[in-house]
């Protein structure tokens, strides 16, 4: 600790300090990091009441600490400059100031997730009132809005991909469909189509009628 407390007013660096006093320079960095961040632990190490590795955990966590301190007034001064001002002013403290942004965040999240759900829904036709419209008429929160969004994402995801399996589907056996279009009147047609449900009779009576003459030969 005293070759640290040197190296603090001798203006060297670290490695130079090490090197020119034989020193570990893991030692006198551990011992920096305390001189720095826990310069009450400083003293007790040199008077040797208090272990470095002891002192330089505790530092850790200061120094720790005092990062996410900053952080979070960064984070205020950013994104919600009206609280970092009263945590200047001390009438908001400093874990209510980031509690309070945090909300913020997450309530403009939310209203995003929703605007951007009724975007899609009206472009694929749906005509049912806007989710935003009910969250901010009161019908419904923005909590309840937001699962509802995500509810249709989700519902409409799996929409998509039954509808892709079964034109996949289609696509692989499109090859029946135009053997029947060729012979569409022939008896090998119509025990196939006899033996279908209706809606899958007038599905493929529908494909059949939709190739060319050409390709039907009727």
């Amino acid at each position: 600790m005293i070759g640290a407390m040197a190296r603090s007013l001798s203006g060297h660096s670290l490695r130079a300090h090490a090197k020119l006093h034989a020193m570990s320079l893991s030692r006198l960095s551990a011992a920096n990091v305390v001189l720095e961040h826990a310069p009450d632990l400083a003293e007790k190490v040199r008077l040797g009441t208090l272990g470095l590795d002891a002192a330089y955990a505790e530092a850790g966590h200061r120094k720790a600490r005092t990062a996410a301190v900053i952080n979070q007034h960064n984070d205020l001064r950013q994104h919600a400059p009206d609280l970092a001002e009263q945590v200047t002013e001390d009438t908001l403290t400093l874990d209510a100031a980031t509690a309070t942004l945090h909300q913020r965040l997450e309530d403009e999240r939310l209203r995003q997730l929703v605007k951007e759900s009724d975007a899609i829904r009206l472009a694929d036709g749906d005509t049912t009132p806007a989710l935003t419209q009910l969250a901010k008429r009161g019908d419904i929160t923005w909590d309840q809005a937001a699962q509802r969004a995500e509810d249709h994402r989700t519902h409409r995801h799996k929409t998509i991909l039954r509808a892709q399996q079964a034109l996949q589907l289609i696509a692989e056996n499109w090859a029946a469909v135009h053997d029947l279009a060729v012979r569409p009147d022939a008896p090998y047609t119509q025990e196939i189509l006899d033996g279908l449900t209706p809606q899958a009779r007038a599905l493929a009576r529908n494909l059949i009628q939709s190739l060319p003459d050409r390709t039907r030969g009727a």
